[in-house]
């Protein structure tokens, strides 16, 4: 009886009759979320999967076989529209995965950017500090390059009185950056250039 009604209904369809189509859509569309929700998990993904099976149905209606079973052809349409989701779905997933980490490592080297301008600020702070000959012999040595023995016959002073000054320069930013709690800093200064 089944069989004889959806041949009726798959005839008349085909010959633009919507009542058929509707009749179809109460039969068949409740089994048709259930198969794709069991297969998503996903409510919304499986009531537009059921609707997209039906869209598809009418617009190919000219084309549907009254002696195949419009019940087969139903659930085909929705097992492929099911896995084409979950295609799309773990491609997005793959894509967003790559955008995430791609968002993250930018957001971490803007992070450290951003630190490392507010370090740099505060150890620029510390040097600006220095007594005036210190400070001048560090940017001397630090800023431009200078080697203790260029520093002292530009300065007019012993390269002793360099090291000493160069020495207690450090020591006063090892004791500041220290109590910023950024005593890794020192490092860089002691080794630019």
């Amino acid at each position: 009886m089944t069989v004889n009604k959806d041949k009726d209904y798959v005839e008349r369809l085909k010959n633009d009759d919507f009542s058929a189509f509707d009749a179809l859509f109460k039969k068949y569309a409740e089994s048709l979320y259930g198969f794709a929700l069991s297969i998503t998990k996903e409510p919304y993904i499986a009531e537009e999967i059921a609707q997209l099976v039906f869209m598809k149905i009418w617009e190919k209606r000219a084309q549907l076989d009254e002696f195949r079973s419009i019940k087969s052809f139903l659930f085909s349409i929705a097992y492929s529209e099911t896995i084409s989701w979950l295609r799309k779905e773990k491609s997005e997933k793959q894509r967003m995965n790559v955008v995430g980490a791609e968002m993250k490592q930018a957001s971490n080297e803007t992070n450290y950017s951003i630190e490392f301008n507010e370090i740099n600020a505060i150890a620029n702070q510390i040097i600006e500090g220095l007594p005036e000959k210190r400070k001048e012999i560090f940017k001397l040595s630090r800023v431009q390059g200078y080697s203790n023995k260029e520093i002292a016959i530009r300065l007019n002073i012993s390269i002793k009185t360099v090291e000493n000054q160069m020495t207690a320069a450090l020591k006063t930013l090892k004791e500041q950056l220290s109590k910023n709690g950024i005593l890794g800093l020192l490092f860089y200064f002691i080794t630019l250039y």
